[in-house]
């Protein structure tokens, strides 16, 4: 909230910007997404997320926590639970170093 406090994008789904991805809402604000992390997990899942998800308590739900940065400063972070039996997780990007130009 300390960089989107009083803008179109401080609400992520709400607002003119609504639905459109971080680094686009960033960008309309100045700031400029630069990097990702995820981390992953896998646990039984909650009562109140096996009744979302309309699987059973205690089925195993992947976890995944993505941060978006900025010049090293989390921007936005989005916490992610998904069945595990019925979903996959796929990840690719460059190899070797990044170079501008």
């Amino acid at each position: 909230m300390q960089l989107t406090r009083g803008t179109l994008v401080a609400m992520p789904e709400d607002g003119p910007l609504a639905g459109h991805g971080v680094t686009h809402r960033m960008a309309e604000i100045g700031v400029i997404v630069d990097d990702w992390v995820e981390d992953v997990g896998a646990r039984a899942a909650f009562p109140g997320e096996a009744k979302r998800l309309g699987i059973s308590p205690g089925s195993i739900v992947l976890t995944i926590q993505r941060t978006y940065l900025a010049d090293g400063r989390p921007v936005e972070i989005a916490d992610i639970v998904v069945p595990a039996e019925t979903s996959q997780l796929g990840y690719s990007g460059p190899v070797g170093e990044r170079t501008s130009g």
